[in-house]
């Protein structure tokens, strides 16, 4: 009697102890169900916030290129022709990035043109804060310095592409007096007070897509990398990679100059997303 009871009883624990596997296991599977949609919709949320801020960024860089436009006809009225060239050159500068990445800057708006630049001080405006913009008005500051996403940094331009005691910004991505024209200007990148000669390293591996002068610029090198993403190094005082050179990560592209229309010598750094200009700060992740 007692060996049969002892058998009840472990067959009830077994049966017990199954239904329990089995509900924990079912508990455990419609957990990591919910899980998976939650991050799904995570990562919707997150793309839609993403496209959302690049096409915004995307309409003021037409923007941009639409004052630059609408400067260099200002200027051609004017009878200053120097101005004029400045601009022609960034205008340049621009189409150059564009065509070497594949990309088509889209027709402007007419309305959009600013053709009457107005008078500033430069004491009116801070570089630090980026408090004024070509309206004199304040702009509306980033809400985000568009951070590449985690776990993707595999040919992304995380790198500072100086040496890390040399990593000093300058002057930020915003709105600034242009040094030659006295005019608030859009500045597509950061600079690096680095003084001559300094190393410049590739952001993150890629292709040359251009190395070449402008007048405005110097020496300036595009890099493509992946994702629609690119890197820009000018000023450059020496260049030592070529158009259609593959680099690594880390690797030597040039060394720190003043060349072009350069108030000293520094690195103008630019982080571009499908051809448009992003604040590179939140891509300065790692320093060699």
């Amino acid at each position: 009697m007692n060996r049969f009871i002892f058998l009840v009883v472990l067959l009830y624990v077994l049966i017990v102890s199954t239904y329990a596997q089995n509900k924990t296991k079912s508990q455990l599977e419609a957990d990591f169900e919910k899980y998976k949609k939650e991050r799904e919709q995570d990562f919707q949320n997150f793309k839609q916030k993403r496209e959302a801020e690049l096409k915004k960024m995307g309409q003021e860089y037409l923007d941009y290129y639409n004052e630059m436009t609408g400067l260099k006809k200002h200027y051609v009225e004017k009878k200053e022709p120097e101005k004029a060239q400045v601009v022609q050159d960034i205008i340049d500068y621009e189409n150059t990035i564009a065509k070497s990445l594949g990309y088509k800057i889209p027709e402007r708006a007419k309305d959009k043109v600013v053709t009457k630049p107005e008078v500033y001080k430069k004491e009116d405006f801070n570089q630090e804060t980026e408090k004024a913009n070509v309206d004199g008005k304040a702009p509306e500051m980033p809400t985000s310095t568009f951070k590449p996403e985690a776990g993707t940094r595999d040919g992304i331009p995380v790198l500072i592409p100086m040496l890390k005691r040399l990593a000093k910004i300058t002057s930020p991505f915003g709105v600034r007096i242009h040094p030659t024209l006295g005019h608030p200007i859009k500045h597509n990148g950061v600079d690096f007070g680095t003084g001559r000669g300094a190393e410049v390293f590739a952001s993150s591996s890629g292709k040359v897509v251009m190395a070449q002068y402008n007048r405005s610029y110097g020496n300036f090198i595009i890099i493509e990398h992946t994702n629609g993403t690119s890197s820009v190094y000018a000023h450059l005082d020496k260049i030592t990679v070529f158009k259609g050179k593959t680099v690594k990560k880390g690797e030597i592209i040039g060394y720190t100059g003043s060349t072009g229309r350069s108030t000293g010598p520094h690195l103008h750094y630019e982080v571009r997303i499908k051809g448009i200009p992003v604040n590179p700060k939140g891509y300065l992740a790692e320093t060699k």
